[in-house]
This record gives C-alpha cells, sequence and structure tokens, in this order.
C-alpha cells in the first residue's frame, strides 16, 4: 500500500539522515528566518520549488514534480581556514547526496545540480557561505491504488469485449497453484 507523501515528513527525514551523517554540524533546519544566534557550523535547508513533471506520471493520479532544495552550508569566520573548510565541506555534502533517497520516504534519487558561492544574505555578512542545489522527483496526492491491503481470494477472466457490468456470466475462475 502507498502513501502520499506528507512535506513535513521529508523535511524531518532529511534532517535526521543529514544529522546522522554529518554530527559536527550544530545546526540542521529546513526553512529557517531568524539568523542571530546560529550555531555553525550549520546547514540551513530549503524547498524552492515544486514544478509539474507531466512526463514523470506514476499512474496513480498523482501529481509528479520536481522538487528544488537548497542547503546552504555557513561557518563561522573563526574556523581555522575557513574559506577551504567551507568549499571542502560542500563538496563532501554534494558527493554525499548524490542519489540519495531519505529513509522511509518514497521519492525519486537526488540529483545534484551544483556548489555555489553564497554571498547574497546580508544577514550572513560575518559566515562564510556556499549553496548545493539538487533537485528529486516527488509524486504529491493520494495514489488511486491505495487499499486496505487485502488480496482478491478469487482472480476471474474473460475476453473483451464481454467484459464489466451485465456481463459476469462470461467470466471464469482462474486456478492459481
Amino acid at each position: 500500500m502507498t502513501t502520499p507523501l506528507d512535506l513535513g515528513a521529508l523535511f524531518a527525514a532529511i534532517i535526521t539522515d543529514v544529522q546522522a551523517a554529518f554530527p559536527d554540524l550544530q545546526t540542521v533546519e529546513f526553512h529557517r528566518i531568524e539568523r542571530k544566534g546560529l550555531a555553525t557550523p550549520a546547514l540551513l535547508l530549503e524547498l524552492t520549488e515544486l514544478e509539474a513533471q507531466p512526463d514523470a506520471d506514476p499512474g496513480t493520479e498523482q501529481l509528479a514534480v520536481t522538487a528544488r532544495f537548497e542547503a546552504h552550508v555557513v561557518m563561522g569566520f573563526r574556523t581555522p581556514d575557513v574559506r577551504t573548510e567551507v568549499r571542502r565541506f560542500a563538496a563532501a555534502f554534494a558527493a554525499w547526496l548524490r542519489l540519495r533517497r531519505w529513509p522511509g520516504i518514497r521519492t525519486d534519487a537526488a540529483q545534484v545540480i551544483g556548489c555555489y558561492p553564497d554571498d547574497f544574505d546580508p544577514e550572513l555578512d560575518q559566515f562564510e557561505t556556499w549553496r548545493i542545489e539538487w533537485a528529486q522527483v516527488l509524486h504529491l496526492g493520494t495514489s488511486v491504488w491505495t487499499n486496505d491491503g487485502t488480496v482478491p481470494t478469487t482472480v476471474l477472466s474473460s475476453w473483451s469485449p464481454a467484459i464489466g457490468p451485465g456481463n459476469e456470466d462470461q467470466y471464469t475462475p482462474v486456478v492459481t497453484p
């Protein structure tokens, strides 16, 4: 049985997986607004876009989207050799992220787009920051194939056009081993 994708559960799974892989990070959060008092090194995560992908239709009547994410690596200027360290971490994170899937959440594999200097947030002027971007295909909404998990006990067959309501007498049981 499939369950609808819950964005909150996806965010929690990403945070948990990142914290387990990079235990030296002091802060790992999605959509953080307050930048004062930020414990570093930090990884600030954002879901920045959900773009419809009709070619990735899963056949479940769910909406296929490419979700674009950003991870902002933030290190304080007191970090020894901070300019090298922030780049080293961004590269290590991107390598770890490549083809990543999140525990307990159904998504396509992560596709890393790139790593870039991130100089556009004036609240982070006392920090060295880099941005890692990635995309993953997600399926939003409830699948039409969701059911209670009951396996049918009787299997029947017929041939078109003698199918559907009014043709029940045309069906024959299929014997399964």
